[in-house]
């Protein structure tokens, strides 16, 4: 008998109190939240654009033009050093991450959605206590992209959120016409130019500015906004948890509205200090009225600690997922003795395209639930 697939979130208003498998289809109630100021930044950050936490202090830059520069920011707002990024050019900076070993800023603006420049500039994390940092450059190009026409503010190519784990980056495209995000992978090092792979997407309603994981929580943030019309910007926050690998748009995925520009200017950057809290920056708005750049902090622990969900996560031996992207299959292998095992759709309806020994072959994507004698588990058909 097959486990009970559902929401498994106590919180979500289609929560399924006999459901034992997440299967990322909890739906939540609007939620608003109010961020703390922490402090109207400087003016020399009126532009500041990505914004990441290492150890005691925040990295944050300017965009588009603004010199190869990045400041230093104590957790209370204060500028303390300029770090000037040798052997790097400020194109339209828009992101900037870290994982253990490296700090990546990423040229990936991309308004207009014509860039052939776009790239990636690396240096070393322990370097960022001298004043002046050798970066290397790793130029990109989108897998999908086969268009490039000016359309200034009405192309989905443009991009201003990254992360890095250990072995790859992330990054997730700000969708100007269909206000979704799509996710894309890069390693986290290469040679010449290479194509950031399309992964998935999702219908986020809005513009992505900024991105961050709490990978020992497998938790995801995207930061965007909403122009709910003449300029009139409401910002919010994507969480992302209880998901499978690195999909990250399989599991819960909740919005939580934090404001509008009139307390908040332009969201712009997002950056943790621990599982569910963090910091939010934005740039200067200067408009009918002026609203300073400002640094605030977040704490979504309400939200996200109390969820009961606990799915199971197949260990890397169980079985094997290989994708043929140009025959249109994927073949799953299974790793284990067993005697007996299938795969079924979502509703139950078992796969059986092909079967030979300890394999299924199908051209089904998305997720389905793969049965090994009597244990049950969730996963995603890329």
């Amino acid at each position: 008998m097959l486990s009970q697939w559902g929401c498994t979130d106590p919180q979500a208003t289609n929560y399924d109190a006999s459901a034992t498998i997440n299967d990322g289809s909890c739906i939540y109630s609007p939620t608003n939240y109010t961020l703390s100021l922490v402090y109207n930044l400087n003016d020399v950050l009126q532009e500041n654009s990505g914004l990441i936490r290492v150890g005691n202090f925040l990295y944050t830059f300017n965009d588009s033009g603004s010199g190869a520069i990045i400041y230093e920011l104590d957790t209370l707002g204060i500028v303390l050093r300029t770090i000037t990024i040798s052997g790097a050019t400020n194109v339209d900076w828009e992101a900037i991450t870290s994982n253990s070993t490296h700090v990546f800023i990423g040229d990936v603006g991309n308004n207009n959605g014509n860039r052939h420049d776009l790239c990636l500039y690396r240096f070393l994390k322990t370097d960022l206590h001298l004043d002046t940092i050798q970066a290397e450059k790793l130029p990109f190009y989108w897998s999908d992209q086969t268009q490039f026409t000016s359309l200034p503010n009405a192309n989905n190519y443009d991009c201003e959120a990254l992360v890095a784990e250990t072995d790859s980056i992330t990054l997730y495209s700000k969708n100007w016409v269909d206000l979704k995000t799509r996710r894309y992978r890069l390693p986290s090092f290469w040679i010449d130019t290479i194509a950031a792979q399309l992964m998935d997407s999702f219908a986020v309603d809005g513009l992505i500015t900024d991105a961050c994981v709490d990978t020992i929580m497998n938790r995801s943030y995207l930061l965007g906004y909403k122009n709910n019309g003449s300029n009139f910007y409401t910002s919010f926050v994507w969480c992302l948890w209880d998901y499978q690998d690195q999909h990250v748009f399989s599991g819960n995925r909740r919005r939580i509205e934090v404001g509008n520009v009139l307390n908040l200017a332009q969201t712009e950057g997002i950056a943790l200090k621990s599982a569910n809290n963090g910091y939010i920056s934005s740039e200067k708005v200067t408009s009918v009225i002026t609203i300073p750049a400002k640094l605030l902090q977040f704490d979504f622990s309400s939200f996200l600690e109390s969820s009961a969900s606990l799915p199971y996560i197949p260990q890397p031996s169980t079985f094997q997922l290989i994708h043929h992207e140009q025959l249109g299959y994927t073949e799953l292998i299974i790793n284990q003795p067993f005697t007996d095992f299938g795969l079924y759709d979502m509703l139950g309806k078992a796969i059986t395209l092909a079967s030979p020994s300890n394999r299924i072959i199908t051209s089904m994507h998305g997720q389905a639930v793969l049965r090994i004698d009597d244990k049950t588990q969730l996963i995603l058909l890329p």
